[in-house]
């Protein structure tokens, strides 16, 4: 008897280059998706997921191609929440940037320290808390990532002149796309040429060809005046001419700074690098800005093991180690020369004028792109100590140095985690309380993006109190934000021509709402001149979260509206005054000190001062 053999199956395997980009991705995503912001979160990020839901225009430079990205991707998430869903856009790229940093070092290092070195990229406080929220600079480090593989690739011995000239077009391409993205996407270029510099001579189709990929990349930006044209309520700078459409993109409604003057010392701009290099590799161990004995030399120790790992690399390839150096450098020093930046909030002490202005919030997220090449440099030394070890050690502990890329998960962990609470629930709640405290069609004068964005989401996305009107104070100075406002009866027609100057304006307001049966309410964050500027003639009763005018009480003199201050208490959850974890941002604490004033039930309390910006 006879039997016939049957043939193998075929079993799927993973081609080797593709396992750590997979692992890597797999890794970083699980991370990330654990730690992920559930809900809103502060700053812009709710203006954006406002303009990914409802096509939008977020503000200046708009982003269109973020815009139109995070629509479409948000809706394979919907299930999960409008909030959330946007933010899985951050998630997912962040993910991916992994995958990409993995692949370049695989053909360097190998394997197992491409998986190190770009975990530990991943997990650096800056990349790890972009990953986490609705911000455009997650998507942007991943299109310079893929510039920076491009690079890599067009470059490499062997490669023929035809792939060559490909990824060299790629190149072009990730470029011109930064202007309807974000322009940090150009932080990488530098760094993407010299990988790219050996091959064929340029030729003159060449340049046609990168010329017309340069033009199609930038078109996108037309997107612009078509999400206006739809007349979405979300329409910052409303570019609806090719004036206005440059002054979005150009960003001209801020101050922005030039090369010179130097907003502050540039040593000092320098040194505000280094804070914020201090943060990354560990910043759970002592999560404030001031620096630590254990954190410094953690932070020092990765930055040794970046020096080995460049010299890795260059020995490897020395193309490869120039770019490296050249992205290290361009994404910290390069951001700070070009930037010309204020000191940030923690940052210059008695090194700086009493009462000089200080950037509004940390600006690390600037300098993500040298955070990141920083990571994958100290993978690749981590790399190169296993590697001498094994050369004398068995297999088994030479390879536990690797095990060291886990301090930045394990040290960043705790901290990074957006689903704490208070910190998940603190933006729903306090922009809910802030919408309620206002009466129905009421107007309520908001200090800035913390106060304002949270509520254009619940009243464009949720459909929640969109009867009252928001006007945003620092936005009155633009022409455009004026003629919205205009359109509302909030302000004359001769107040959008010419700007006749804050106190006039918000005088304007003032009187146009009460002349059409509007009450007008201030909120607590504005600051106590910029309230007094409303309306010289009476004061103002403190409500909780808002004021409100008072004609009973002196000019510019606080007194305490009881029966509302005990309604509001009884509003305020108990869970959103619990103490705050270590390295929250600081606008949770903020708009937490705000809620207290919910609390207040004597003139003479100090939450007045402290909280309130009452005299």
């Amino acid at each position: 008897m006879t039997t016939t053999r049957r043939p193998p199956r075929a079993r799927f395997q993973l081609p080797p280059s593709i396992i750590a980009p997979v692992v890597a991705v797999v890794v970083l995503f699980s991370a990330y998706l654990a730690t992920a912001a559930p809900d809103l979160t502060f700053w812009d990020a709710t203006e954006l997921v406002t303009a990914a839901r409802t096509l939008g225009i977020p503000h200046p430079p708009g982003t269109p191609l973020w815009v139109l990205i995070a629509h479409v991707v948000s809706n394979l998430f919907s299930n999960t929440g409008p909030a959330r869903a946007v933010t899985m856009v951050s998630v997912l790229a962040s993910a991916l940037v992994g995958g990409v940093g993995a692949s370049m070092l695989g053909r360097w290092i190998g394997s197992r320290g491409a998986v190190v070195g770009a975990v530990v990229a991943g997990t650096m406080t800056t990349v790890w808390s972009n990953a986490t929220e609705t911000e455009v600079y997650a998507l942007s480090l991943l299109c310079s990532a893929l510039m920076l593989a491009a690079g890599e690739y067009a470059g490499r011995p062997g490669v023929s002149d035809h792939a060559c000239r490909r990824a060299r077009a790629l190149i072009v391409f990730m470029a011109a796309i930064a202007v309807p993205l974000h322009l940090s996407v150009l932080v990488a270029l530098p760094a993407a040429l010299v990988f790219a510099w050996s091959g064929p001579r340029v030729r003159r189709l060449d340049v046609i060809g990168w010329g017309a990929l340069a033009l199609l990349g930038v078109s996108a930006v037309a997107v612009l005046p078509l999400l206006y044209a739809a007349g979405p309520e979300l329409a910052s700078g409303h570019p609806d001419s090719l004036r206005a459409l440059v002054a979005v993109l150009r960003r001209e409604q801020y101050q922005v700074a030039g090369l010179l003057p130097r907003m502050a010392p540039l040593w000092l701009q320098l040194a505000n690098v280094f804070e914020w290099a201090d943060w990354q590799v560990a910043f759970g161990v002592h999560p404030f800005p001031t620096p630590s004995v254990p954190r410094t030399l953690l932070t020092l120790s990765f930055v040794w093991l970046a020096a080995i790992g460049l010299r890795t690399v260059w020995r490897y390839e020395a193309r490869v180690g120039r770019a490296m150096l050249v992205l290290l450098l361009s994404g910290t020093m390069g951001v700070a020369c070009w930037l010309n930046m204020r000191a940030g909030p923690t940052f210059g002490g008695s090194f700086i004028p009493a009462g000089a202005a200080h950037e509004a919030r940390e600006r690390d997220y600037f300098f993500v792109l040298g955070f990141w090449s920083w990571g994958l440099l100290a993978g690749a030394g981590l790399a190169a100590i296993a590697a001498a070890f094994s050369k004398r050690l068995p297999a088994p502990i030479a390879a536990l140095p690797l095990l060291l890329g886990a301090v930045p998960l394990v040290a960043n962990r705790s901290v990074m985690d957006r689903t704490r609470e208070p910190i998940a629930m603190m933006p729903r709640a306090y922009a809910r309380l802030l919408l309620d405290a206002v009466p129905q069609r009421g107007v309520l004068l908001a200090a800035g993006d913390n106060d304002t964005f949270p509520l254009w989401y619940l009243q464009q996305v949720e459909d929640y109190r969109s009867d009252v009107t928001v006007v945003t104070v620092p936005l009155l100075g633009a022409a455009w934000y004026r003629e919205s406002l205009a359109k509302r009866r909030l302000l004359p027609p001769e107040a959008v021509r010419s700007w006749p100057g804050l106190e006039a304006t918000l005088r304007s307001v003032m009187i146009h709402a009460t002349e059409d049966g509007r009450d007008v309410r201030v909120s607590t964050l504005l600051a106590r001149p910029d309230r007094d500027r409303i309306d010289r003639t009476q004061g103002w009763a403190l409500q909780g979260l808002v004021y409100a005018p008072s004609a009973s009480t002196a000019r510019g003199a606080i007194t305490l509206d009881a029966p509302a201050l005990a309604r509001a208490r009884e509003q305020v959850p108990r869970s959103v005054l619990a103490p705050i974890p270590a390295g929250a941002d600081p606008a949770v604490a903020q708009m937490q000190s705000l809620l207290r004033c919910t609390q207040v039930r004597r003139i003479d309390d100090p939450l007045l001062v402290s909280s309130c910006n009452a005299p």
